[in-house]
């Protein structure tokens, strides 16, 4: 996508609009809902579209304790530092909060076939168990391209009025156009192999159960089929977790940290995985850094790339 010749960046319109809802949506309907208006709305935009600003807000949510516990479990966190919450955790907070937010009137795209390209975390300081959380999901903006739109959603989570932990989630939305050209394509470096993660075909519906995020394609291969995947594809949430369980244990992200990573080819499960991380620092910030991939064990395919930035 980097490639695109046409780009061209859409940002939201002031005055911003902000909706508060009492309560997590119930993911079911928002399937559903998704489902009976995707017909109804396009998968591009114009290019001098003009979407508003909006805000989805959340405030005074306590998060569970013992889904958090089960979120460790299945994501691999060590037990150590169990009364603050895992950096990852908080992003799965926003998920019924995304989807009350792409099928609502405020989003303009087709709210099915949204596939995560990117995500980043930025944690201030860790989150404790029993705290009363703020959440804000706001409209950062769009990315047309030759293939498609990036939606950017920037995630916030607030605790006695200040902002502490932000995330960023980027989507891609295909529009159905091939690239007229492409250039060549860099060469793909591997880092240092450090672990092996199978990743066993429950995995999806563990990961649904402690997140919420019960997307067909993750749980059964049959569903998987329906939505054109031969098999069940891991969660792409799940794998960045995996995988930040693994750097937490090297090294303890329990100060102010940032992550970013961008998804690459899905997981089919059951499958088998290396976790590659290399320590370097940021060319322009001289901050120490760490890179980090996950990719198929058998072909070295990527899975996903990224980033830790530490203090």
């Amino acid at each position: 996508m980097e490639n695109d010749q046409h780009i061209i960046q859409i940002t939201p319109a002031e005055p911003g609009t902000s909706v508060e809802i009492k309560k997590p949506p119930r993911m079911g309907l928002v399937f559903l809902k998704a489902l009976l208006i995707a017909p109804f709305r396009p998968n591009t935009l114009a290019d001098d579209a003009i979407v508003p600003l909006t805000r989805i807000l959340l405030k005074g949510f306590q998060p569970d304790p013992s889904l958090i516990s089960h979120y460790r479990t299945v994501c691999g966190f060590k037990e150590k530092n169990e009364d603050s919450i895992p950096i990852t955790y908080l992003q799965t907070l926003f998920i019924g909060i995304l989807g009350k937010f792409i099928i609502s009137p405020f989003f303009p795209l087709k709210p099915t076939g949204l596939i995560q390209v990117f995500q980043s975390f930025e944690q201030k300081r860790p989150v404790k168990t029993g705290e009363t959380l703020d959440l804000a999901c706001i409209l950062s903006g769009f990315t047309k391209k030759e293939t498609g739109i990036e939606t950017r959603f920037i995630l916030e989570v607030k605790s006695g009025g200040e902002i502490f932990w932000q995330g960023i989630s980027g989507f891609f939305t295909r529009s159905g156009a091939k690239k007229t050209s492409s250039a060549p394509k860099p060469e793909d470096i591997f880092l240092e192999q450090r672990e092996t993660i199978p990743v066993p075909s429950g995995t999806g519906r563990r990961y649904a159960a402690v997140s919420g995020d019960y997307n067909p394609h993750h749980l059964y291969t049959l569903s998987a089929k329906l939505f054109g995947f031969k098999s069940t594809i891991a969660h792409g949430m799940w794998s960045l977790a995996r995988v930040t369980a693994s750097l937490d244990r090297e090294f303890d992200l329990q100060g102010p940290v940032c992550i970013e990573a961008s998804y690459k080819l899905p997981i089919f499960m059951p499958a088998v995985t290396t976790l590659g991380w290399e320590p370097s620092s940021d060319e322009e910030t001289g901050r120490p850094q760490v890179r980090f991939e996950l990719r198929d064990q058998q072909k070295g395919l990527p899975h996903l790339k990224g980033r830790l930035l530490l203090p």
